[in-house]
């Protein structure tokens, strides 16, 4: 079996057993039809699920940690980027936990890097059913999406990536001074982009590979999931907006999903929570 010395993948969890994990299964399937083992780090945000899995796998060299608190996507993959450093990868990538990816993967992944071996960004393209959700435009602090994506060097204006299948070189991940860890969940990947594009290149890598995400703002949830959801994208928001314009397109588009989550759920928690959020003026710049 070959071991790749250069990557370092982290998954990120949130009740949900690994072993459950539609992306640990399909990447895992990814690495045996190529026979390639890597390095992992799990990153744990459950409140107890993993603490008693045993993780050992033979194409995988894991490494699980344990985060009870629950500090967000922003701190597990800093986290894990650090032990990229450590262990002298050149390149890491972040996914989540419900995402399918095909079969040929980890072998895109090598071999577009090996193609393009100055750029320091790659993304597959993420498709949510039939709809391609990354890398989308993004403008007036939301993402919308593109009819289309061309695979190869494209242009971050006006552009951004989600994290899930992100692939970062380890020295940019650190000129960029990595995630903000204030922003717990929403937002992260839109900032992370915004800031890469300034401090360290405009251009990234589309990789010729189609993979099925999971959106939760797609699927029916519970009311407590989205009650947390619909936080964490306020506190997201208010964090990511540095200028009067972009506190208001946020306040819009906060409406905007109050009252969709309103109409799903038949209650008014969604407009009381933006409302008071705007009394206390948290947002404000």
């Amino acid at each position: 079996m070959k071991y790749n010395e250069s990557i370092l993948a982290t998954i990120v969890l949130y009740k949900t057993s690994l072993y459950d994990s539609k992306t640990f299964l399909s990447l895992t399937q990814s690495l045996k039809a190529q026979n390639i083992c890597l390095d992992l780090v799990v990153y744990d945000n459950s409140p107890e699920f993993n603490q008693d899995s045993i993780f050992q796998h033979p194409n995988w060299r894991i490494t699980y940690i344990a985060d009870i608190n629950n500090s967000g996507v922003s701190k597990a993959y800093n986290t894990a980027a650090e032990i990229a450093g450590e262990l002298g990868k050149r390149w890491i990538i972040f996914f989540d936990q419900d995402t399918t990816f095909p079969e040929n993967t980890i072998d895109s992944y090598i071999k577009t890097i090996n193609n393009y071996p100055d750029y320091k960004l790659f993304a597959p393209i993420m498709l949510s059913n039939q709809t391609i959700i990354s890398p989308c435009r993004f403008k007036f602090m939301r993402g919308t999406s593109f009819k289309s994506v061309d695979a190869g060097v494209n242009k971050l204006q006006n552009k951004s990536v989600i994290n899930c299948g992100m692939c970062v070189d380890t020295d940019a991940f650190e000129k960029n001074n990595g995630y903000n860890e204030l922003l717990k969940l929403d937002f992260s990947d839109h900032d992370f982009v915004r800031r890469f594009k300034k401090n360290v290149t405009n251009e990234f890598v589309v990789i010729d590979l189609k993979v099925q995400h999971e959106l939760s703002t797609k699927s029916k949830n519970s009311l407590d999931s989205d009650l947390i959801r619909f936080d964490h994208y306020l506190a997201g928001g208010g964090i990511m907006s540095t200028y009067i314009v972009e506190v208001l397109f946020i306040r819009i588009n906060a409406m905007i999903r109050a009252l969709k989550l309103t109409s799903v759920h038949h209650t008014h928690y969604f407009l009381l929570r933006l409302f008071k959020l705007n009394i206390k003026k948290k947002w404000k710049r």
